[in-house]
């Protein structure tokens, strides 16, 4: 019997052509994704027909003909290879994995960092053991036998302390009466396994014991497996979720941003932009709506519509920016943005469209992202928690930019530098404050790579500021994922050190090579001396400028350039 022919992609990305191996054409490629490598197709130099055959093999189509070939449809839009090149630069561009990604191989291929998202929160807040399943519990358990009524008003209040200035979606008068209700004995709720709304309550409890021990403890993983139970079994239901149970979902994709895994949390956000769209949050309604609109079975109050689907847009937007995956758009939504509770204040929701408007499917050219730039820096925000949300976007801005070879001019450059210190500042007051939300490892490790990139004088000088932040972060988190975002961050300095010594060395050899002894000048102690002829330094072909400089530039007459151009004695090492 003859061999199948082996299918083989016209198409391979800049890694494997380099190493001259076949590519599966994939995003990422099969070689790339074994490697942990960064994967780029140059679409750009290639052929029209061959990137069109590569966007054939990488796009869904109609079914396969006869002889297995995936006829292109007619109705479908041809993508051209610069749109296509684009989009999978943008889609790099917003994750801060691949920009430190490439900052590495910029610096030292050999020993770059692979591709990981490195800091993507202080770590988790539940490891697992390898012998325990993900569900060790079965059974919800009543949040009534988990805490005490006087602990959950404790809880109530380090989340609206600490987490609702920023997260701001939850009516604090009715989460109370609720907590009042749930304990009382002698309602028949308190004789179920767990009550309707036991899922926010589990939810908020949780954050409260996030925010207030920065070692998980028993009680906390009781409860946020308890809210996921609950949550797991209404995707059963057929009944349309409530309003609460929407406020649940948000409440479990925030905790699982600030201690799961990225997939984990990637997962549960698109889940919640379903649910959103089943419930019709994102429709805004008139007075005179019907239910035929409104698929809630419970009347909401507008304004916690809003906030609720405006928190979900922005976890799941910045999730999927931070994995460089898709992000879901619910098409139609018609949600105005929410009413800030304090006049004149800004709030999370301000910075939502400037965000979305980084998606990799939108054509974004250098002006506009610039304008946004601006936009971002000009919000005026003073919680600690709200810097760092503007920071990180921010960051992610000017990852695009530099994406896209934009030069920035001075001033803006100074205002991301300021922003950047002012980010930092803001994670060193969380991490006192006991407030692990995500940022705080990731803004400060973006921050290390950002000054990297920019290597300028200002910005080298601040590293030591976003390392000792880092490090902080470090010290109250001890996690692994804290320990190799740190050494992550000084091997990245460490190999950008070498590189600037090996600069440095070249720039001495070159000098010293030009530096004839018989040539240089000698100072006035050794021509009194000497019976040799005093020459200046216009005496010698190529050095005649120097003398010139000095008269031209008053400022260098106190400079002493024959002692300078005397380079007899050169640093150990060269």
């Amino acid at each position: 019997m003859t061999e199948p022919h082996r299918k083989r992609s016209r198409v391979a990305c800049t890694l494997c052509q380099s190493r001259k191996r076949k590519c599966s054409g994939d995003q990422p490629c099969s070689t790339c994704a074994q490697f942990g490598s960064d994967c780029h197709y140059d679409l750009q130099s290639r052929r029209k027909r061959d990137a069109r055959l590569f966007q054939l093999q990488s796009a869904p189509t109609d079914p396969t003909t006869s002889n297995g070939v995936q006829p292109p449809s007619k109705e479908a839009k041809m993508v051209s290879p610069e749109e296509t090149a684009a989009r999978l630069s943008s889609l790099d561009a917003n994750s801060g994995a691949a920009f430190a990604r490439r900052l590495g191989l910029k610096v030292d291929p050999t020993n770059a960092p692979k591709m990981h998202l490195f800091a993507w929160n202080v770590g988790a807040r539940h490891p697992l053991p390898s012998s325990m399943p993900p569900s060790f519990t079965s059974a919800a358990i009543p949040v009534v036998d988990l805490i005490s009524q006087d602990e959950m008003r404790s809880l109530v209040t380090t989340f609206f302390d600490k987490v609702d200035p920023c997260y701001g979606f939850i009516d604090r008068d009715h989460l109370l009466r609720q907590v009042s209700r749930r304990w009382l004995p002698s309602t028949y709720e308190s004789t179920l396994p767990y009550g309707p709304y036991d899922a926010v309550l589990c939810g908020v409890a949780a954050f409260g014991y996030l925010f207030s021990h920065r070692q998980a403890n028993p009680t906390e993983r009781h409860l946020a497996e308890t809210a996921r139970l609950i949550l797991d079994q209404s995707l059963l239901s057929d009944t349309i979720p409530t309003a609460d149970l929407v406020t649940a979902w948000v409440l479990r994709v925030a905790y699982l941003r600030l201690t799961a895994s990225p997939h984990a949390a990637w997962m549960a956000s698109c889940s919640l932009m379903h649910i959103i769209e089943a419930t019709g949050l994102h429709l805004e309604l008139a007075p005179s709506d019907d239910s035929a609109i409104n698929h809630l079975p419970e009347p909401c109050d507008p304004e916690t519509r809003r906030r609720l689907f405006g928190i979900a847009r922005h976890l799941n937007v910045w999730i999927s920016f931070e994995l460089a995956r898709s992000r879901v758009v619910l098409h139609g939504a018609t949600s105005l943005p929410p009413t800030p509770r304090v006049p004149g204040t800004a709030e999370i929701f301000t910075l939502l469209p400037m965000s979305e408007s980084l998606d990799p499917n939108k054509s974004t050219d250098s002006p506009d992202l610039e304008s946004t730039l601006r936009s971002v820096l000009d919000q005026i925000h003073i919680l600690p928690q709200l810097i760092l949300v503007q920071c990180n976007l921010m960051l992610c801005i000017y990852r695009r930019l530099r994406a896209l070879n934009c030069i920035i001019s001075g001033d803006l450059l100074d205002r991301v530098l300021a922003l950047s210190r002012k980010g930092l500042q803001a994670a060193r007051e969380m991490v006192a404050s006991t407030s692990p939300w995500h940022q705080i490892a990731n803004v400060p490790f973006q921050v290390v790579c950002t000054l990297l990139a920019i290597d300028n004088r200002a910005s080298l000088v601040m590293l030591g500021d976003a390392m000792r932040t880092l490090r902080e972060v470090a010290a109250a988190y001890d996690t692994e994922v804290m320990r190799e975002a740190y050494s992550t961050a000084y091997l990245l300095i460490l190999l950008h050190q070498r590189r600037k010594e090996e600069d440095t060395k070249a720039l001495m050899d070159v000098l010293k090579v030009n530096s004839g002894g018989s040539s240089v000048p000698r100072r006035e102690e050794e021509q009194e001396t000497s019976t040799e002829p005093h020459h200046s330094l216009a005496d010698y072909p190529g050095f005649s400028w120097l003398s010139d400089l000095l008269i031209d530039i008053p400022s260098l007459g106190n400079f002493d350039m024959e002692r300078f151009m005397y380079t007899d004695a050169w640093p150990e090492g060269v």
